[in-house]
């Protein structure tokens, strides 16, 4: 649109408003403690549930356990370096405890748009495939929230949440 001949030369400019941009929170980085919340009691986070919302068919098992009610937890980012497995994973990871997979959900919520420096995961191989192989959930940067067989190579770039001591 142009300007008025009298306002530009006068130096009166009206400044137009410009479109506040949504700021999208980004991952934590690895070390750096961030809470999550997560309501285990909806039907959304329970643990067949995501299996089922991740698309995956057939009939699951959870056999870990499960969050009850909503919680606010204090957790943190870890890498593991190169493991063979999931088992690597755990020995590598610091020793303060194990997290319930469903708080990849709560993750996922807090920061729905990945970096693209790698995986997220919980290394909480509570469930079952129908052929009988473990799996853990996680958030990929190219598809989301999913399930990852436990039996495979981890390499470098995954990181893994952990509660913060």
């Amino acid at each position: 649109m142009p300007l008025k001949k009298n306002a530009a030369r006068s130096g009166k400019l009206k400044a137009k408003a410009v479109p506040s941009r949504l700021v999208v929170p980004a991952y934590p980085a690895v070390g750096e403690v961030f809470e999550l919340t997560l309501d285990g009691d909806v039907p959304e986070n329970q643990p067949l549930q995501m299996v089922k919302d991740c698309g995956c068919t057939g009939k699951w098992r959870h056999n870990g356990r499960t969050v009850k009610g909503k919680q606010t937890r204090r957790y943190k980012l870890a890498q593991a370096g190169y493991q063979p497995n999931l088992d690597g994973v755990k020995a590598a990871l610091p020793a303060s405890g194990s997290v319930e997979g469903q708080w990849i959900k709560a993750f996922k919520a807090a920061y729905p748009h990945p970096d693209d420096n790698g995986p997220i995961g919980i290394a909480d191989a509570s469930w079952v495939d129908p052929a009988g192989g473990a799996h853990f959930p996680c958030v990929y940067a190219d598809r989301g929230l999913d399930f990852d067989w436990a039996g495979i190579i981890r390499v470098v770039s995954w990181r893994w949440l952990v509660p913060a001591e």
